[in-house]
């Protein structure tokens, strides 16, 4: 992959500061505010799955030890917490199952960050917010998050930092000084706090729970951000381009200020950002839509496999292209890509039931994957940072024939994107598993009618806990 050129913009943060905060909703384009309303969505559905996880729960009795005025929502349950706490256990639930979306370029999810601080913030603990409020703070919390996410990526990854623990906790930041309305020099000490709080270390995709709760954390951290620099704390005020101390200089080798800079507010990085279509890491599901395209065209059978060779990046072959080692942890066959390729080949998906416990030590799960190659293909690894993903595809049968398919994009990403019909029905799918048909329904007439609902939050909380 190229790396980028390390490129300092003076007064970065505050050109991106400024801009949010005097970002109004007239000025946000029609696509994104139904961009936003698919971010909020899906983010829910994803929360509301992966409630009942043992990680979820795991952050929920912490919550509850700690006894806050109990005045927001965790989503799939029916437990009541303050505004931080469910920031905490509903970002940590929204990435609990690796089904959240995706900024590819950032190597990101933002809507585990930004969605449970918006929503818990909206509550009603800092104020009466209606829908265009909640739809203008998401907008804000995902252009500023992927925008700083770029200027450290994929640096920031390929020195251990995982992206959803440093840049979310920008989004989240972000998304609530819009909410509470900062002016710039507030936006800026917001930004400069959110810096001071990132963290997270890439070891737990191997195996701990830590990972879903990276981005909890981030959500939780950004509402402090905000609400402190509300209250006179002041951040980093030049978080970004400091050269010593300084987000930027201090976790990536490489950086490049001109991606949180260039094109503000007209050329919009939400844009860019994606949905997922299966239960793994993005960095593997351009491998399963490859592999899918063979075992349809094909007629393939997992079980007649002889052995598969996965070309692709250096970051997906560090990211996933590990052997698998079960470990009885659910996110390690999540995270690796032999795994998710051999479950794909031989079950056709790579969805939430490919990941039970059962599956994970599953014999023949596992010598499939023993038999499957991911390498490092330099024509991909030169290629422009949003085709990261790439790869090159040979499935080999055990008669001697072989297949092969090349796939640049995922399904789901920005220029491969899944309609707003197969988002609806993700969320069903996920959302209905835990919550009433009512419930479900209820949440879906908010979204879809969101930039038109007075008090939305209070309304989708009470909906969220209508557990079956």
């Amino acid at each position: 992959m190229n790396a980028p050129t390390t490129f300092v913009v003076p007064g970065a943060t505050r050109d991106i500061a400024d801009f949010a905060a005097n970002l109004q909703y007239q000025d946000i384009p029609d696509d994104l505010i139904l961009n936003a309303k698919q971010c909020i969505r899906d983010s829910l559905g994803c929360g509301v799955f992966g409630a009942p996880t043992p990680w979820v729960q795991s952050v929920v009795r912490t919550v509850n030890l700690l006894g806050q005025k109990p005045t927001a929502s965790a989503w799939g349950m029916k437990v009541k917490v303050d505004p931080l706490g469910a920031a905490f256990i509903n970002g940590t639930a929204a990435q609990g199952y690796e089904l959240d979306d995706c900024h590819d370029q950032s190597m990101s999810h933002y809507g585990a960050g930004v969605v449970p601080a918006v929503i818990a913030s909206s509550e009603g603990a800092f104020g009466a917010f209606d829908g265009k409020d909640m739809i203008r703070a998401t907008v804000a919390g995902y252009e500023l998050g992927t925008r700083i996410g770029n200027t450290v990526s994929p640096s920031a990854f390929h020195r251990g930092f995982h992206p959803c623990g440093l840049t979310s906790t920008f989004g989240s930041a972000a998304a609530i000084a819009k909410l509470l309305d900062l002016d710039t020099d507030q936006y800026v000490s917001a930004l400069g706090l959110a810096g001071s709080q990132a963290a997270g270390l890439m070891a737990a995709q191997f195996g701990a729970m830590a990972k879903r709760f990276h981005s909890g954390k981030a959500s939780q951290n950004g509402i402090i951000a905000a609400l402190c620099a509300r209250e006179g704390l002041t951040g980093v005020r030049d978080v970004l381009e400091a050269p010593y101390g300084g987000f930027c200089s201090t976790y990536s080798s490489e950086y490049d200020l001109s991606f949180a800079t260039n094109g503000l507010g007209s050329d919009w990085e939400m844009r860019r950002n994606g949905f997922k279509r299966y239960s793994s890491l993005a960095s593997s599901q351009t491998s399963v839509d490859a592999l899918r395209a063979i075992r349809e065209k094909a007629g393939i059978k997992g079980e007649d496999v002889a052995k598969v060779r996965i070309g692709t990046t250096e970051m997906v072959f560090v990211h996933c292209g590990w052997p698998y080692v079960p470990n009885g942890e659910t996110i390690s066959a999540q995270m690796n890509l032999p795994y998710t390729g051999a479950v794909t080949l031989l079950e056709g998906n790579a969805f939430i039931d490919q990941y039970t416990d059962d599956k994970l030590t599953d014999p023949t799960i596992i010598d499939l994957a023993n038999r499957i190659e991911v390498y490092v293909d330099p024509e991909l690894d030169a290629r422009e940072k949003h085709q990261m993903r790439a790869v090159r595809v040979t499935v080999t049968m055990k008669d001697g024939s072989e297949h092969f398919h090349e796939q640049t994009y995922r399904s789901g990403h920005w220029r491969n994107p899944m309609s707003e019909e197969v988002l609806k029905e993700k969320f069903r799918d996920l959302a209905s598993r835990q919550l009433t048909k009512e419930a479900v329904a209820e949440i879906e007439r908010i979204i879809d009618n969101l930039e038109n609902e007075e008090a939305p939050a209070a309304a989708l909380g009470a909906a969220l806990q209508q557990v079956r």
